[in-house]
């Protein structure tokens, strides 16, 4: 069985309800899942992942200069390289994502492969598209 973990930082509620709708998901596809905090992250246990997805809100002045909040990126610069995972990234944002992506790879450069796998929610609930996402993200070897 493949294993998951989804870490997610939020500010508002939103980003975890994302979080943890994305792995509900994944547990109906088969995958053992845990979704937890950037806080409740046992770092040394993502090298054991198969898949592991890291959100946070988007952070900025509505349309521009989007991204990761400081915490989040302190999560990123601590994070031990998972080179055997394949990693995903998700974000909720009020209007626009603008940079948030690019800058959460970056914060990533070094951690780990490429990122197969971008999802936004505005409400933070999982669309039609983005659970067909995570079905392909999920079969790709």
């Amino acid at each position: 069985m493949s294993t998951a973990v989804v870490i997610y930082r939020s500010r508002s509620g939103t980003t975890r309800r994302y979080g943890e709708e994305i792995g509900a998901h994944l547990r109906s596809r088969g995958l053992e899942t845990r979704v937890v905090s950037i806080g409740e992250c046992d770092l040394e246990r993502l090298r054991e992942a198969d898949l592991v997805l890291l959100g946070c809100w988007t952070n900025g002045l509505m349309v521009v200069l989007q991204h990761p909040d400081q915490p989040w990126l302190d999560f990123a610069r601590d994070l031990p390289p998972i080179p055997g995972a394949r990693v995903g990234l998700f974000t909720t944002y009020k209007l626009a994502t603008g940079s948030m992506f690019s800058r959460m790879r970056a914060a990533l450069a070094g951690k780990a492969g490429p990122i197969g796998l971008e999802l936004k929610s505005r409400s933070g609930g999982l669309s039609d598209g983005d659970r067909r996402a995570l079905d392909r993200f999920i079969e790709t070897p």
